[in-house]
């Protein structure tokens, strides 16, 4: 089984940075290096252990798939042990 926070990524931004990205831009359509379309969306978590912190989304098919906490920016798996990392390679390349 995989652990939380389990692999790195090389990123060129920073979670705040690409959060307030986001939070400027809107939901963004977006597209993973394996094809997959999904879109990203900044929002402030309503519940759970990491309610009123920052949370960057990744939606499909109008379903959340997973979700980037600050502290899981730069990893493959997020808290909740969700791969995330080929959305956040994704929207790290797309922040213009």
């Amino acid at each position: 089984m995989f652990e939380a926070h389990e692999g790195t990524l090389q990123l060129k931004h920073k979670y705040q940075e690409t959060y307030k990205w986001l939070e400027k831009l809107g939901p963004s359509e977006l597209m993973t290096k394996r094809g997959t379309d999904f879109i990203a969306k900044a929002e402030i978590t309503q519940k759970g252990p990491h309610t009123g912190e920052k949370v960057i989304r990744f939606m499909q098919d109008n379903k959340e798939y997973a979700r980037a906490y600050e502290c899981c920016w730069g990893r493959y798996y997020n808290c909740n042990r969700t791969r995330i990392g080929m959305y956040c390679v994704a929207l790290d390349a797309a922040i213009v």
